[in-house]
């Protein structure tokens, strides 16, 4: 009998939000580190090593920062694979997400993207009441916005709104809902993401398009009342950790998880550590099915 080779880990951590360092979300990626995620992991049996991100310059600036950190993280993820590593994305904004696809990108593969938000995150520079680039994320990974900045990504290219799957969204402007029923980008509201059987079609349907599978979870699914505010943008009608845990397991029976995202949690909203500790278990499952090591 030959014994199991564990695949290795990186934990990638970005501690910004909207350019300010350790400060609201950008707290909690290295909140998460000083709470043992690295440890847990090593726990059950996976090799793990740790890389905080900077940005390229001194200077801060919320669209300056972002895009630079983009830059930041697809090279890193770049590396992580070329080590053989499975890259984990710790995050205080989603958009740092785009850096992870950029990184994942090589000729004829197919990349499909299941993003899990409270928020749509589908607002442009033209549709945005508040100006928060954060709320563009997911428009800039398809290519809504912001083009010629992110063309400066190495490896970035839009990725088709067919091969993305927006989970648990429920807080949606009227010019975002409207650029989303209008897209190919297939949407479950709430109701939907606690459907197994809707959520599996969702899967199904995507595997079809794509080829592997990269997981975005802003903890802001989460129910803010069943398990905590992850950040304060929480609202109500969000998904049990059970419902995330089970469409990992589920995207991963059809796909290859190739890299994950855990984003926008900010500690000083959680309530006894119920989102740290959900985020914990989760940031597990997504190594174990990354690995294919179920422990």
């Amino acid at each position: 009998m030959t014994d199991l080779v564990v695949p290795p880990v990186r934990l990638l951590y970005v501690p910004f939000d909207s350019g300010v360092r350790d400060a609201r979300m950008g707290a909690g990626p290295l909140a998460l580190a000083r709470a043992g995620a690295a440890e847990r992991l090593r726990r059950r049996g996976h090799e793990v090593d740790e890389q905080v991100l900077e940005p390229a310059s001194d200077w801060r600036a919320e669209a300056q920062t972002a895009f630079e950190l983009h830059a930041v993280v697809a090279d890193a993820v770049r590396g992580a694979r070329r080590a053989g590593r499975l890259p984990l994305l710790l995050a205080g904004n989603c958009n740092t997400t785009l850096g992870v696809l950029a990184g994942l990108a090589e000729p004829g593969r197919r990349v499909g993207l299941v993003w899990l938000d409270a928020h749509g995150d589908l607002n442009t520079p033209e549709t945005t009441s508040t100006g928060f680039l954060d709320g563009q994320g997911l428009a800039m990974v398809l290519g809504w916005c912001w083009r010629t900045a992110t063309s400066r990504v190495e490896g970035f290219e839009p990725l088709p709104e067919r091969q993305t799957l927006l989970v648990g969204a429920r807080d949606l402007g009227a010019a975002e809902e409207a650029a989303l029923r209008a897209s190919d980008v297939r949407w479950l509201p709430p109701d939907l993401a606690r459907d197994a059987g809707a959520v599996a079609a969702a899967l199904d349907e995507l595997a079809t398009r794509a080829d592997v599978v990269h997981l975005h979870v802003d903890l802001d699914v989460h129910d803010p009342d069943a398990v905590a505010p992850a950040n304060g943008y929480a609202v109500g009608d969000g998904l049990l950790a059970a419902d995330v845990l089970r469409l990992v397991e589920q995207a991963a029976e059809r796909l290859p998880v190739v890299s994950a995202t855990l984003a926008s949690w900010d500690p000083a909203h959680d309530r006894d550590g119920r989102v740290q500790e959900a985020a914990l278990e989760l940031l597990a499952r997504l190594v174990a099915v990354g690995t294919g090591v179920r422990s």
